[in-house]
C-alpha cells in the first residue's frame, strides 16, 4: 500500500491538491470547499474555468481514488486470510459432518 501511494497514487493526490490550491487562491477557500464537495454550483463562481476543474475531481476523481484505495484493501484483507487450499477447507467440513464415532472402550457398563 505505501508503495502504491507513492508512485501510483501520488500525481492523482497532488493534482486535486494544486487544483484545490489554485481555486482557493482565485475564489476564496471556503468557496472552493463547497464547489468541490458539491454544495455550491461551478457555474455560480467566477472564473468558472478552474471551478469546473475542481467540481469535476471533487465528484468523480476522488470518490473513485478512495473507492480504489477500499477495495485494495479489502482484497488485501481476504487473500490473506485465504491461507488454506480449496481441498484443506473441504475435509475440515467433511470432519465437521461425519456422524461421532462410538467412545472407546465399548457400549456401556
Amino acid at each position: 500500500m505505501p508503495y502504491w501511494l507513492l508512485t501510483r497514487a501520488s500525481w492523482v493526490l497532488g493534482l486535486c491538491a494544486v487544483l484545490f490550491v489554485l481555486n482557493g487562491f482565485l475564489l476564496g477557500w471556503a468557496r472552493a470547499y463547497e464547489v468541490m464537495v458539491g454544495l455550491a454550483s461551478p457555474a455560480a463562481v467566477r472564473p468558472q474555468w478552474c471551478a469546473w476543474l475542481l467540481s469535476v475531481t471533487g465528484w468523480a476523481a476522488i470518490p473513485a481514488f478512495v473507492g480504489g484505495m477500499a477495495g485494495y484493501l479489502v482484497t488485501a484483507q481476504i487473500q490473506a486470510r485465504q491461507a488454506l487450499p480449496l481441498e484443506e477447507v473441504l475435509n475440515r467440513v467433511r470432519e465437521l459432518s461425519a456422524p461421532p464415532s462410538p467412545p472407546p472402550g465399548g457400549s456401556g457398563p
